[in-house]
């Protein structure tokens, strides 16, 4: 039996966060670019989705003592179903596994500057989901969402 699953849309997010001004304004922001997937990505029951790249936050960050980037998801770390069915992802960050996003998690924490994240195109750090069989397993078919926040404060 093939169920077909819509990742169309799937995450949204555009966070911009400013420290207080200094005499010479820092530059501290991330924005999150999508992947268009096109057709949307089909989830067969019993087969998993391996890491698959879904987009990329753009880091920027010229603070001399670091900064912190979290992320949280409105759906506790699973993609929705309109009708409430919800399917358990888990999240990779810059190549780093973090789990499922049940709560607001810091994805990474930066005690120094980093060069190529205070350039002008700051660096790109590249996310991932990958949902396992079982949370495939008698779903439903349909558009499956969800949203995550990214988050940067600098130290």
């Amino acid at each position: 039996m093939f169920k077909q699953f819509s990742l169309t849309c799937l995450f949204f997010s555009g966070c911009y966060y400013l420290t207080s001004f200094p005499a010479i304004a820092q530059v501290n922001s991330i924005s999150f670019t999508s992947i268009v997937v096109s057709p949307p990505i089909a989830l067969t029951p019993n087969t998993a989705l391996p890491p698959t790249i879904i987009g990329k936050a753009n880091v920027r960050s010229d603070d001399k003592n670091g900064f912190t980037v979290s992320a949280e998801s409105t759906n506790g770390g699973s993609l929705k179903r309109i009708s409430g069915e919800a399917i358990a992802y888990i999240l990779t960050y810059n190549g780093i596994e973090q789990g499922q996003l049940t709560a607001k998690k810091v994805l990474e924490d930066v005690s120094s500057l980093i060069a190529d994240c205070s350039a002008q195109n700051g660096c790109d750090r590249e996310i991932k989901i990958a949902i396992s069989q079982t949370a495939i397993a008698a779903k439903p078919a349909g558009s499956y969402t969800d949203q995550i926040t990214f988050t940067l404060i600098a130290k």
